[in-house]
């Protein structure tokens, strides 16, 4: 019987108008009615809002059950109120706890009036969890963005990284997705580390593995079940404190005691776990970074890794809060306002029906401008390859016409201000639930300007020069290409005019390199104002121009330019309240006459340059036959080099390496000299290109290296225990694929240690095939030799090669230790380089010394060994051998 009157109560609540007791049953929102404390009513809504398995089950619950604790004082007061004044009270915000234990945040609105014939509160209640959610994520993502840009070395990455994971969030992806991701772009960003992510389990005591992409499985089984507290490893003891837990040693923490030999077992030396919240501070678990060596992290390191715990606390709330919510457009709206990219939503009459502020900032309108608007004032669009896209084929447009989504699409917009934005965006199609037609379409996109403008820069320096903005040798033999393909279909003749400045480096010396640059930019101008817009005036590099003369009627246009040319460089040059003076070599081939090719027709203007210049400089030569000379020359130097390397005329010289503390010789560097039996001692720089493009310096490596460890070893037997010698290997010595094998088979012939043989190579080499190179450099270095990097600051920018290469010394280059201690950019970069190489633990050896005073210099700069004229020139062995008997 009791049964059935609370079933009566549930029923006919308002029963008195069956429409409104429909309309309250159907209503959104979730309405109840308290009477003496109790739940005397309640809708459908306020069931699924309780989590209640019926409204039977819940009525006759006491309001205590419902409450938050924290709440129940407050409302109580309220009640009363309303009661005794008989007045509706204005809208709170609460906590409900529900039927499964979840607390969830509410807005309720509360009214007085009679039920029963007793008086009773009525009770309105809305789930605003998702949205209080948003908010929390609106404030992170705010915060996130502020300290990005203190991050300025690695913002790109992180940037980009927190946006693939803010867009997996958008996109709903499984948590375990978005946390994996979250690990392997921490470990890709930081580099050289392993991540995990910990979660607290439902008891609130233990851990569980969340996501660990490169933790081996029986350490991840290890940690899985964990009990929390204080000496429960990095990850355990974060989740217990609440706080970062840094372990620099695991072997020697007791931190690690329950977890040491699992950890150890699997190459694990140190480790930090930073916590991960909710928004409202309370513990999900703990994000972890796992060393294969004993390290501290550095600050950079822990404020990144500190901004991720915050996208994977959203993660993992919007995670929960989503599996007990319902409402989908709840769920959109508690992403949307937290990400950096433009979301806007388009009716299909075109009107914008949701907006965030990032697409308002994007687009440069004003903020809350765009919702309910068709129009929003963007004036074209452009296609990635800068066509103009009509408005009725925008696609937002063709994706609400045909239904599909388009994704990873670049355009550029024109906004009302006349500036461009380049974005990319995705255009998903949304349909309402039961419906096939598209009723609107959703389009997120980010500012991709910067990236735009980036690729067009990299595009034209591809093809350009960057100081001169001419084309480059790439771009002038493509219109070289293009100009012969046209002389095979209609009469069309063509030339080359190559240029080489005449006493361009003797000015460039004295001006420096600076005013150097002002030089060649006005050079630049004034050879532009000689050709036709039909040529292409092109920058080989350094102070060689080339131009490429076409549809011409005869030679006489060609004479006719190179004077012009000749004479715009013979006049004077101002820079700096000074005049200097150039001139111009000059050298012409012409099609089809001196070559049908590109590359014939340059190397012919090149020889018949070199002519110019042999004839006294500052005239123009025209290709001849005889001008085959220099290049029968050059088959010669090749064919003496073969009969050079079996014939002994190799000898090799040795410039000794002192070290600064003790001014003694502690090495010497080997150097390849070649004595013709005709023509006397002929430079490196001349034969050392030739056998480097014929292959022959395998061989000639081979050589140098065999007799340069064989007196190494004499002299440390006699003379020099400690001894080492330094030999240069080419980058075409590392395509040999026994040069592991030779240098193994010439040191255990010698019999010289391992570790006295330096091998000197440049930084060129190291901007190759790392994956190749990378086992080369093990295999030598597993044999005991040590890298130098020689020429170091002259090559490429990056130091990355510093991380993935076992180099040991790093020589300075010369031209820095000349401009020492006067020059102040020589003497900065040479402060850096010995700094930069001491905080990696880097020998330093300084090349090139010639004075007292630079020694002096280098010696309080903290430099380790030095060579260069001011202690030995390069010798021969006798008289080397005479340097280390005097005990120098």
């Amino acid at each position: 019987m009791a049964s059935t009157q609370k079933h009566a109560q549930t029923t006919s609540a308002f029963a008195g108008d069956d429409r409104y007791e429909m309309l309250v049953q159907l209503s959104p929102d979730a309405l109840f009615v308290l009477q003496d404390g109790m739940l005397v009513y309640i809708n459908a809504a306020g069931v699924r809002l309780l989590c209640g398995e019926s409204a039977e089950e819940l009525i006759g619950l006491p309001v205590t059950e419902v409450l938050h604790p924290s709440y129940l004082a407050k409302a109580k007061a309220r009640i009363a109120d309303m009661l005794e004044s008989g007045q509706s009270a204005p809208s709170v915000e609460q906590k409900y706890v529900r039927r499964d234990g979840q607390v969830i945040d509410v807005e309720v609105c509360s009214a007085p009036f009679m039920y029963g014939g007793k008086p009773a509160i009525q009770v309105l209640a809305r789930d605003i969890t998702a949205r209080k959610a948003a908010e929390d994520a609106l404030h992170f993502s705010e915060e996130r963005h502020r300290l990005a840009a203190q991050e300025a070395t690695r913002a790109k990455d992180s940037l980009h990284h927190e946006k693939i994971i803010l867009e997996m969030i958008a996109l709903d992806e499984p948590l375990k997705d978005i946390l994996r991701e979250v690990c392997l772009g921490i470990e890709w960003i930081v580099g050289q580390i392993c991540c995990s992510i910990s979660l607290l389990d439902l008891s609130g005591k233990r851990i569980q593995i969340a996501a660990a992409p490169s933790l081996p499985d029986a350490y991840v089984n290890a940690v899985n079940g964990m009990a929390i507290g204080e000496q429960a490893a990095c990850c355990g003891t974060a989740v217990f404190l609440n706080q970062p837990v840094i372990s620099g040693d695991i072997a020697s923490d007791p931190l690690w005691i329950g977890l040491r030999e699992a950890a150890l077992a699997h190459g694990l030396r140190s480790c930090w776990s930073v916590p991960v919240r909710a928004a409202s501070g309370t513990v999900l678990g703990a994000l972890d970074v796992y060393y294969a060596e004993p390290q501290l992290p550095s600050k950079d390191d822990l404020n990144f890794v500190s901004n991720i715990t915050h996208l994977v606390g959203v993660a993992v709330q919007k995670d929960r809060v989503e599996r007990s919510l319902h409402e989908s457009e709840e769920r959109y709206r508690s992403v949307v306002n937290c990400l950096a990219e433009g979301i806007m939503v388009q009716a299909r009459d075109g009107t914008i029906v949701a907006c965030n502020p990032s697409a308002e900032r994007i687009l440069r309108l004003p903020a809350g401008s765009a919702v309910g608007k068709k129009d929003l004032g963007l004036r074209r669009w452009f296609a990635e390859d800068g066509s103009e896209i009509l408005s009725s084929q925008l696609p937002s447009h063709v994706a609400l016409r045909k239904g599909e989504a388009i994704l990873n699409l670049t355009m550029g917009v024109e906004t009302a201000e006349g500036s461009i934005v380049w974005v990319s965006q995705n255009i998903l199609p949304i349909r309402q639930a039961g419906e096939t037609d598209v009723s609107s379409v959703l389009i997120s996109f980010t500012d991709v300007s910067a990236v735009k403008e980036a690729q067009q820069r990299l595009k034209f320096l591809a093809s350009h020069d960057s100081l001169t903005g001419l084309p480059n040798r790439a771009f002038l033999l493509e219109r070289l290409g293009h100009a012969l393909s046209l002389t095979q279909r209609k009469k069309h003749r063509i030339a080359l005019l190559f240029l080489d400045l005449d006493r361009f480096k003797h000015v460039n010396d004295t001006i420096g390199h600076e005013a150097g640059d002002q030089l060649l930019q006005t050079v630049t101008a004034r050879l532009s104002s000689c050709i036709r817009e039909t040529d292409t005036l092109a920058r080989l590099g350094g102070d060689e121009f080339v131009v490429l003369a076409e549809g011409f009627d005869d030679a006489s246009y060609l004479t006719g330019l190179a004077e012009r040319m000749l004479r715009v460089i013979s006049e004077p040059f101002s820079l700096r309240g000074y005049e200097y003076y150039l001139g111009v070599s000059i050298g012409i081939s012409v099609h089809p006459d001196d070559g049908d090719d590109g590359n014939t027709l340059l190397r012919c203007a090149d020889s018949a340059m070199y002519a110019a210049k042999e004839g006294g400089r500052n005239n123009y030569q025209f290709y001849t036959q005889e001008l085959n000379t220099r290049s029968q020359r050059r088959y010669h130097l090749e064919k003496n080099l073969r009969h050079a390397l079996n014939s002994q005329q190799f000898l090799l010289h040795y410039q000794a390496k002192i070290d600064l503390p003790s001014g003694r010789i502690v090495g010497a560097e080997a150097l390849l000299r070649w004595r013709h039996p005709e023509q006397g001692l002929i430079s490196p720089v001349d034969f050392i290109p030739v056998a480097e493009e014929t292959g022959l310096i395998v061989p000639l490596g081979r050589w140098v290296l065999e007799q340069a460890c064989r007196q190494a070893a004499e002299w440390r037997r006699h003379l020099a225990p400690d001894l080492r010698i330094a030999v240069n290997l080419s980058p075409r010595q590392f395509q040999d694929d026994i040069l592991v094998e030779t240098v193994s088979h010439v040191l255990r012939q010698t019999g010289l240690p391992a570790q006295a043989l330096e091998l000197e190579i440049t930084e060129s080499l190291l901007i190759g095939d790392s994956d190749k190179l990378k086992p080369m450099f093990d295999a030598l270095i597993s044999l005991g030799v040590v890298f130098s990097l020689d020429d170091f600051g002259t090559g490429y920018s990056s130091l990355s090669y510093l991380q993935r290469f076992p180099i040991s010394n790093l020589k300075i280059d010369r031209s820095f230790i000349k401009g020492i201690p006067d020059h102040r950019d020589s003497v900065a970069l040479t402060q850096t380089i010995i700094a930069m190489a001491n905080a990696l633990t880097l020998t330093v050896t300084a090349e090139g010394v010639e004075e007292e005073r630079q020694m002096r210099f280098l010696q309080e700069a903290g430099c380790h060994e030095m060579q260069g004229y001011y202690f030995s020139k390069p010798i021969a062995a006798e008289d080397f051998e005479r340097l280390l008997a005097a005990g120098m």
